[in-house]
């Protein structure tokens, strides 16, 4: 909810964005360069704030066609922000009136093809063969028609009539044409029957794009007739659809559903329909405008052709996928009994994560504790391999596995996923082979969720070697790693210590307040020294209140200072439950190799000196 809230209020910060922006240009109409400088300003900030949302959409992704379709769309608004920039440093630094024609009207250029090429990557990637070959040929039909009649009704036209060069017109005119065929794609999206995009990432989308080709038809119109200036009323009009592609980034934040692209099978027949019938209707609208305008061979009769030549082509594809759907039709139906009992036995009532791969890796349906477990829809995975969500540590081994796969021999191996929130699960997977009509098909992927035991193995793990309430090394940890030290330190002719130490008066402590007080005492304890020796020495609880810390690669006298400072800072008062405990510590040193050059010797000397330490304290008071 919190997110939710604070899209809400981006997306109101948005239009109070453009309508300052509107303020501004008409509060400056008559100071051409504030007007101008604002403008310049405000379009830069409407540029970099999508482009940030967009880039961190990017590196949220998990999800290989995810993060291209976002850095697509990056790189769109980062050209339009590279194109502002430079229009401020000719406008605002330089104060050269900017040309309608000029270098840098590259960017803006590259910008609207960056958007483009992201749409078409996701029908790309997720459309069929046949249903992605007719959305080319209806692209090559759209384009073909329109760019005949901006010829005929623009170019043309305008050529004749104005002293404009046929190179800024083209420019111009490539605006409209890309925003057109952004249209289609948009469309083909609902047009298959399936969503890429939830309904609301595509509103904004298509609002944006609506508003997009609305200014750029001013635009186009402006600049021929050579009337467009910096600061124009229109300005805002490029700025807004830039704010709400990037604004689809932050809905994807929203935890409830991944909208940045999910796939929900949505039959819808109007649509079809209207998918259908739109190329040809544009023909047929095209052929009858040439009957009646044509005059021999010209730019209408070209497009035309064209056209017909589209939509015949578009058309046997058609005839091919229909042929593929009625022997699909009765394979399915052959396949249909033995695929409702396979899924509905395995899958569903399966208490552990099911998957079903192709072979090849890449899952063609899992359970519902599968998807509960990668946190996602369904459906929604369809198509990807498994190794996009395991650790890069793991994903080595995939190909050995893809290897005993396709053998047809069940096997199993564990692995680290990531979910969507990032959460990490050791999974144990078994992997068994999936035989239709004696043929190899694929594999199920039975995963278990061994998380919890693998954090108590790590436990049980670091409890052989640690103390179970301070969480110290323990007497086997500090023994082991104290012959070691000997070792080195007898090769290197170096100097190390043993520090053998006791609370005084905790016996006394822990009889008055109890036990419980008494650990918390001991948990106090080992804190400090926890602090005292921190990456450098090693401390260990050898049982009760006592404890050893091993000193290595320090002088002598540096072993007396620090034996001082660990003295005075165990000697500070404890705070437990309220109550203001002073636990004086008695500290016993042992060298090597004066006092010894085994571990026995020295902790035994160790031991015997921090006694002498107490009954010198006793003796004293």
């Amino acid at each position: 909810m919190k997110i939710k809230n604070e899209n809400k209020i981006w997306l109101v910060s948005i239009i109070g964005f453009i309508l300052f922006y509107f303020l501004w240009l008409l509060l400056w109409r008559n100071n051409g360069y504030v007007r101008s400088l604002g403008g310049n300003v405000l379009s830069i900030i409407g540029t970099l704030v999508p482009s940030v949302w967009l880039l961190g959409a990017y590196l949220r992704s998990k999800l290989t066609i995810n993060k291209v379709y976002w850095i697509l769309l990056f790189l769109s608004t980062f050209s339009y922000l590279l194109g502002e920039l430079c229009s401020f440093y000719v406008e605002s630094i330089l104060l050269i009136e900017s040309p309608s024609l000029n270098l840098y009207e590259t960017f803006y250029m590259l910008s609207v093809l960056f958007c483009l090429f992201a749409f078409i990557f996701i029908i790309w990637k997720r459309a069929k063969i046949a249903l992605f070959t007719k959305f080319v040929f209806d692209i090559g039909i759209v384009m073909t028609v329109s760019s005949t009649f901006s010829w005929y009704y623009i170019l043309s036209p305008f050529m004749k009539n104005a002293p404009v060069s046929l190179l800024s017109l083209s420019v111009s005119l490539y605006y409209p044409i890309i925003d057109i065929l952004l249209l289609v794609c948009i469309s083909t999206f609902y047009f298959m029957g399936e969503h890429f995009f939830s309904n609301r990432v595509l509103k904004f989308i298509l609002i944006g794009l609506f508003i997009q080709i609305f200014a750029n038809s001013i635009y186009f119109f402006e600049i021929a007739q050579n009337s467009y200036f910096s600061g124009n009323l229109i300005d805002p009009l490029f700025i807004l659809p830039e704010l709400l592609i990037g604004y689809t980034a932050l809905i994807g934040r929203e935890p409830m559903k991944e909208h940045s692209i999910e796939i929900e099978k949505h039959e819808t027949h109007s649509v079809t329909v209207l998918r259908l019938i739109l190329p040809y209707v544009l023909v047929i609208f095209l052929f009858i405008f040439m009957i009646q305008n044509s005059n021999g061979f010209d730019m209408i009769s070209v497009g035309s052709g064209l056209s017909i030549t589209f939509v015949l082509l578009r058309q046997f594809v058609v005839l091919a996928e229909n042929r593929e759907l009625v022997r699909q039709y009765y394979k399915k139906n052959e396949e249909l009994e033995i695929s409702e009992e396979r899924y509905r036995s395995l899958f569903e009532y399966h208490p552990d994560s099911v998957f079903s791969f192709d072979l090849k890796g890449k899952i063609e349906s899992m359970n519902s504790v599968g998807a509960t477990l990668l946190e996602e829809h369904p459906n929604a995975l369809i198509g990807f391999p498994l190794a996009d969500f395991i650790d890069k540590d793991y994903t080595e081994n995939q190909d050995s596995y893809l290897s005993k796969m396709k053998n047809g021999k069940v096997h199993h191996h564990e692995f680290t996923l990531k979910n969507k929130d990032g959460k990490e699960l050791s999974i144990d997977m078994t992997h068994i082979p999936i035989m239709v009509k004696n043929k190899l098909v694929g594999t199920f992927g039975v995963g278990r969720d061994i998380t919890e035991n693998k954090l108590n193995e790590e436990k049980i793990r670091f409890y052989a070697y640690h103390d179970y309430l301070t969480g110290l090394a323990n007497r086997r940890l500090f023994e082991e790693t104290l012959e070691l030290a000997l070792e080195s330190a007898d090769q290197t002719d170096s100097v190390l210590a043993i520090l053998f130490l006791d609370l005084d008066n905790f016996k006394e402590i822990n009889d008055t307040y109890g036990h419980e007080t008494g650990d918390k005492l001991l948990i106090s304890v080992s804190n400090r020294i926890t602090t005292f020796c921190g990456e450098k020495h090693l401390a260990a609880r050898m049982g009760g209140d006592e404890f050893t810390i091993l000193l290595e690669n320090i002088s002598v006298d540096y072993f007396e200072e620090e034996i001082s400072l660990l003295s005075d800072l165990l000697s500070e008062p404890y705070k437990i439950n309220g109550v203001n405990f002073l636990c004086i510590p008695s500290i016993g040193v042992a060298y090597f190799p004066t006092d010894g050059i085994n571990s026995n010797e020295l902790l035994n000397k160790a031991d015997n000196a921090m006694y002498d330490v107490k009954f010198n304290k006793k003796s004293t008071n």
